[in-house]
């Protein structure tokens, strides 16, 4: 049966589909099908009245001419053998493109300047567009959408070659977009032949889709042409063969499928990998920024040691800190205390007291002015949740956070929701997919991520709280910790120790930094118990005195 026009498919509209393309066949006899949705609408009045057609041995007869509203010399016509139909006026009206079939011809199909369709012989399957014409093994095979776009390209390469005799190997599918994998994976031996394919399809949604079914059938060869123009032809209607001419043979990318990036493509990633930003911590601890260079946007910085150790005062003095010195938006998620204990560690590392000390007597209005000074902004922001959280409600707050502008996260700290949720799967198979997730985000979200871990228990009468300097296989949980985190830094503090003054000091050590590859001893803090800070020291002469290790 044959082809009499196209229109827009209802029922693909309805589902917000095809709003720009006309994809319903309209057959002579009124029928209509769309080989999108399979929507059909059989005509139950008269047939609509039929093109009174030429036979195949009348398409044969006619003329070469060209196709002038195409901008397509009859140079290009001949080469393809495309015909022209002309009205009782004389003028061109109907376009007839040769259909073979294993080189032999078997049919053509014809496009009035009205784009009404039609077709004599055999044009349901068979070679592409010009396969007949183009021989196969070449250096390369450009393969257009459409038959115009086909003659189109070809003029535009013959008319800018300076090879004399060369023919431009250009050939088209016969069948549409949605019948491009179908038409090539028929002619795959064919088209296989070259040693670089590519691909020029229309610059719209049916063409970018047709591009990724046909691509993965030519991996390894096929490059893929981006037009600024709908397609081929309009390029050449605008006079921007030139354009055309070096997207095509210069400026087609290689394909390569989701996640595998060309070499040649990766200056910007190597650019911006050399230049990235390092974030200084305090100033004091020489050590750590020594060994560390600073923290980084799109990373993970894992803080562990033993219980009671000082991870949440180190964390505070990070959070005040960074507040301190960047402009950045706060994100604070402590599962084991209440936001007012996080406001009050904050403003107590500010004013250098002990807040929540019974002790410690502050006037209210002093109080209140220093909370404006650090909340009154906005760039804090806090989770109202005592306990655990289970892990795709984590992920939303993350990327809530993320999204609205906030560039560092603490997230203090990760076993609580690993152990509150533990029916839901084995705890290591929780922390890797945590842990893999939180570092995708740090990434796609550019944010750094401070995350707290505890260590495992002891074992074979160590004990972290005397002094034992953790290592990285003491991380309670899984291999991915000590994997996925860019650095990870261990706090260690004998809390036994005889003096009362290397008791309260930590010792601050690097297990991992990638960016610098730089591990060890960094810096000795000491919590000072009448201001609450932690302060850099020397390490005293005496600190090991009293450790069994």
């Amino acid at each position: 049966m044959s082809i009499a026009g196209d229109q827009p498919c209802p029922q693909c509209r309805s589902l917000g589909r095809d709003k720009t393309g006309n994809h319903l066949i309209v057959f002579e006899d009124g029928n209509k099908h769309c080989n999108r949705c399979g929507y059909t609408e059989i005509n139950t009045r008269d047939a609509m009245p039929v093109y009174d057609k030429l036979s195949f041995e009348e398409v044969q007869k006619l003329p070469i001419f060209g196709i002038p509203h195409k901008g397509i010399r009859e140079e290009a016509c001949k080469f393809y053998d495309v015909r022209t139909e002309f009205s009782d006026r004389g003028e061109p009206e109907r376009f007839w493109y040769s259909h073979h079939s294993k080189d032999a011809l078997d049919g053509y199909k014809s496009k009035s300047i009205n784009k009404e369709f039609s077709a004599v012989g055999n044009t349901k399957a068979g070679d592409l567009f010009g396969q007949n014409v183009v021989k196969q093994g070449g250096n390369f095979l450009v393969i257009t959408e459409g038959e115009d776009d086909a003659l189109a390209v070809w003029q535009c390469l013959l008319d800018r070659s300076d090879l004399p005799g060369w023919v431009p190997p250009v050939v088209s599918i016969s069948h549409g977009s949605a019948g491009a994998a179908r038409d090539i994976s028929t002619n795959l031996d064919y088209v296989n032949s070259f040693a670089k394919i590519i691909l020029c399809f229309d610059n719209d949604d049916a063409g970018h889709k047709a591009v990724l079914e046909v691509c993965p059938l030519l991996a390894g060869k096929v490059f893929i042409c981006k037009l600024a123009l709908k397609d081929a032809n309009e390029m050449l209607l605008r006079g921007r063969g030139d354009e055309l001419k070096w997207d095509i043979l210069k400026h087609a990318r290689k394909y390569a499928p989701d996640g595998i990036i060309n070499g040649s493509d990766t200056w910007d990633r190597y650019a911006n990998a050399s230049n990235q930003e390092c974030f200084r911590y305090p100033e004091s601890w020489l050590g750590l920024n020594e060994k560390t260079l600073g923290f980084r946007l799109g990373s993970i910085v894992t803080v562990t040691s033993g219980t009671g150790v000082g991870k949440t005062q180190f964390l505070r003095e990070l959070k005040h800190h960074i507040w301190s010195t960047t402009d950045w938006n706060i994100a604070d998620i402590s599962l084991e205390e209440d936001v007012g204990e996080s406001v009050s560690g904050i403003m107590s590392v500010h004013m250098g007291q002990r807040l929540h000390l019974p002790t410690v007597n502050v006037p209210e209005d002093y109080e209140r002015a220093v909370h404006e000074q650090l909340f009154g902004s906005g760039r804090f922001s806090f989770y109202d949740h005592f306990g655990g959280m289970d892990d795709s409600n984590l992920f939303a707050k993350i990327r809530y956070f993320g999204a609205t502008g906030h560039r560092v996260l603490f997230l203090d700290h990760l076993s609580i929701i690993v152990s509150e949720y533990a029916a839901e799967g084995g705890e290591r198979e929780r922390i890797d997919t945590i842990m893999t997730k939180l570092a995708k985000l740090a990434k796609e979200l550019n944010v750094v991520i401070f995350l707290v871990v505890h260590l495992r228990k002891d074992g074979g009468g160590r004990s972290f709280e005397q002094g034992a300097t953790p290592s990285l296989d003491d991380l309670r949980g899984s291999g991915s910790l000590k994997q996925l985190s860019w650095d990870v830094i261990s706090l260690s503090r004998n809390q036994q120790h005889s003096d009362a003054y290397c008791r309260n000091i930590s010792k601050v050590t690097v297990l991992k930094c990638r960016f610098s590859g730089r591990t060890g001893e960094a810096d000795y803090l000491l919590f000072d118990t009448k201001s609450g800070r932690m302060v850099k020291v020397d390490k005293p002469a005496n600190y090991e005195q009293d450790s069994p290790f």
